[in-house]
Order: structure tokens, then sequence, then C-alpha cells
């Protein structure tokens, strides 16, 4: 009988508000192949494609079951408590000597994204596992993955490292973020870095945040004569660091307090058409901000829209006081843009700004503060 802290654990089930959390059933093959028929389940998972009747019958009679019978792992169907139907899986692989990691790990069904049932059923499972003994729990996610990375947000855990070639990626090892709740932590969500930004849209432009699937939009917009003009750096962008940003924005928006990154899109197509990046690097309430349109896009007044949108949703929706930008001295476009879009010039400051030669760019500074009719947001945003 698998047994672990002296709790049997092969016919244990664990309930919580909406679900039960009940050992894999035969019949349950059914629907776990339908679930993962879906293709955009098994994107971050390496499993077997296409995901066949066979290979959900042998889940669930096999590895689905082992660990309980072993004691080495609770390996749960997820279902609704009022409906019975199966939802998804969670499980918590438990350690089996003193360095072993204990590690919980999930999957839903499409149908029910978005409505907490992968936080519900980790915390379960966390509190299961801190609750008997254990004193460190991981999660381990892909670093594109931020869907999942919110999850182990919000179920409490703590985001610690990203590790190189730590998981099993579906085309081979890939890095992974991983997040932590011990037994010394609370047991309440873990605030994300920036809050959620809806998408926003004046008709004509829209911004929404930036994913893995944007990369080809950073690569133009880096690579263009004017931003190679105006940047930092002589050296074009390569396709491989364009991909590993665009999969790197979305845990960036969870953990990282000091940059985030937005997508400019044209509001009729949804075609990317540029890049607003968010930078905290002074004091509380400030945020500068850089941007820039692909060669297609310009001279249709969307870095004045993005930037008005932007600064609308960020003094009514969260504790902004300030947002402010430069530009080199001469590139008459941005400056432009930004007093479009109601920023004050505010000065210069010499030298500040690195040319593509070594030499240096005196920086024109403009800054937007909140209107006075404005109320602060709650600071937890």
């Amino acid at each position: 009988m698998g047994q672990w802290q002296g709790i049997e654990l092969e016919g244990l089930v664990l309930h919580s508000g909406r679900l039960t959390l009940r050992p894999w059933q035969p019949t349950d093959a059914v629907t776990v192949q339908a679930i993962l028929a879906d293709r955009r389940i098994s994107e971050y998972l390496p499993l077997p494609w296409p995901y066949t009747a066979s290979d959900a019958h042998s889940f669930v009679t096999g590895p689905g079951q082992d660990g309980r019978v072993a004691g080495t792992r609770l390996d749960c169907a997820i279902a609704e408590n009022t409906t019975g139907r199966l939802v998804g899986s969670a499980s918590l692989r438990l350690p089996s000597g003193p360095w072993d990691v204990a590690e919980i790990g999930y999957w839903l069904a499409t149908a029910d994204w978005g409505n907490g049932y992968a936080t519900e059923a980790t915390r379960t499972l966390a509190r299961f596992g801190l609750d008997n003994g254990l004193t460190r729990i991981e999660i381990r996610c892909e670093v594109p993955n931020a869907a999942s990375a919110a999850v182990a947000l919000r179920a409490g855990f703590r985001y610690e490292t990203v590790r190189r070639a730590l998981l099993p990626g579906r085309d081979g090892p890939t890095d992974g973020a991983v997040f932590v709740r011990t037994a010394a932590d609370p047991d309440a969500p873990v605030e994300p870095a920036w809050p959620p930004l809806p998408e926003l849209s004046d008709g004509v432009v829209a911004l929404r945040a930036a994913g893995p699937q944007d990369w080809p939009v950073l690569l133009a917009e880096a690579n263009n004569d004017a931003a190679l003009q105006w940047g930092f750096s002589a050296e074009p962008m390569t396709e491989a660091t364009a991909r590993q940003r665009a999969n790197w924005v979305g845990l960036g928006r969870l953990v990282n307090p000091h940059n985030a990154l937005l997508l400019i899109c044209d509001a009729a197509s949804g075609a990317g058409a540029g890049t607003l990046g968010l930078r905290r690097s002074g004091p509380p309430g400030v945020v500068a901000l850089g941007y820039g349109v692909v060669p297609e896009f310009r001279g249709r007044g969307f870095t004045t829209r993005a930037l008005r949108l932007l600064a609308d949703w960020a003094f009514s929706q969260t504790p902004t006081a300030r947002l402010e930008l430069g530009c080199k001295v001469g590139n008459v476009a941005s400056a432009r843009s930004a007093e479009a879009a109601s920023f004050r010039p505010e000065g210069r400051r010499a030298g500040r700004l690195r040319n593509p030669d070594g030499s240096y760019s005196d920086e024109l500074i403009f800054g937007l503060t909140r209107p006075a009719d404005t109320p602060a947001a709650d600071p937890a945003g």
C-alpha cells in the first residue's frame, strides 16, 4: 500500500471550495483524450502528438496511479464538486530523500481556462504537502509559459530563478522558471510585478501585452534604419535575440518590477506596429517609457495614440504619478510624438545617450504627471 508520512495515498481524495482532487479512474480515459487533443495544452507539455485514446488509457491506468501506489506522487484528476465533470490534472511529486524536491504540476482543459481552477487545485495540493511536513514545494514552467507562472503566483508561490535546460521541452531541453512556496510563507497570492493590462484601443491603435509570438515585430522595430540611427548600438538585433526577448516578456511582467514591454498594434488588422517599453528606475510612482514603430506604420500618429492610451490607463488604474521619456537631440519625430501626447518638455541632459559610434548625444526630457482631477489607484496595483 502506498503511504507517505503515514498517509495512505491510493484512495486519498482532497476537496476545495469548488473542486475534488481524486484518484484517476479507467473511465477517465475518454475525457482525458478529448481534453489533450487540443494542441494548445501540449504547447508546454512533452506529450505524444497526436494524443490518442491509447495514450490516455495508458496514462490513467499507469503513471496516473503508479505514484500513489509507490508513495512517491499524489496524482489527481480535477473534477467539479457540483457536476463531477473532469476538468484537468494536478500532481504533487513527493520527495524520496532529504535533498529531493517536492514539485506541483498541472494542466487544465482549455474550456476551463480563466476560471481559477488551476490555482485552486494548486493551493489545495500545496496546503496538503505543507501541512504534512514538507518545508518547500516548487512549481517549474517553461519561460514563455506566462499563464502557468501566473497560476504559481496566485497560489502563493514566489519567483526564485530561471534554470537553464531544466525542463524536457517539445524540441529538447528548455529553460525553466522556478517558483517556490515554503512552510514559512503566508497562504496568500503573490502580487505580480506589473498590474494586468487589458487590451486598450482608441479604434485606430490598440495596445496590448506582448508575447512569444510577437518576436517578428521586435526584430523589425530594432533593425530598421531609424532605430539603428537613434539607438544606442550599431549592432542589429538577431532573430535569436528577438525570439529570446519575446519569450521572456510575459514572465517579466509578472516577476520583473523594473521592465515591461507592450505591443503597439493596428486596431483594424491586429498587426503589430511597434513596441512600448515601461521602466521603473527612479522614485516610487515614476515610470519611464521608450518606444519605436516599424517603418510601414510611421507617419500615422501611432506613437502618439499609444502614449495617450498608456497614460489614460496608468493614471486611472494604477498608482503611477508620473510618466517620463527622453530622446536624442535631433530625433524630431520622437519629440513631436511626445508633445502631441501632452508630454511637456522639461529640459536637456548633456552627453547622456550613447551613439552607435561610441560618442554621446544630449537627451531631451519630457514628462507627464497625473491630472489633478484623477484620484490615485490602490498602491497594491
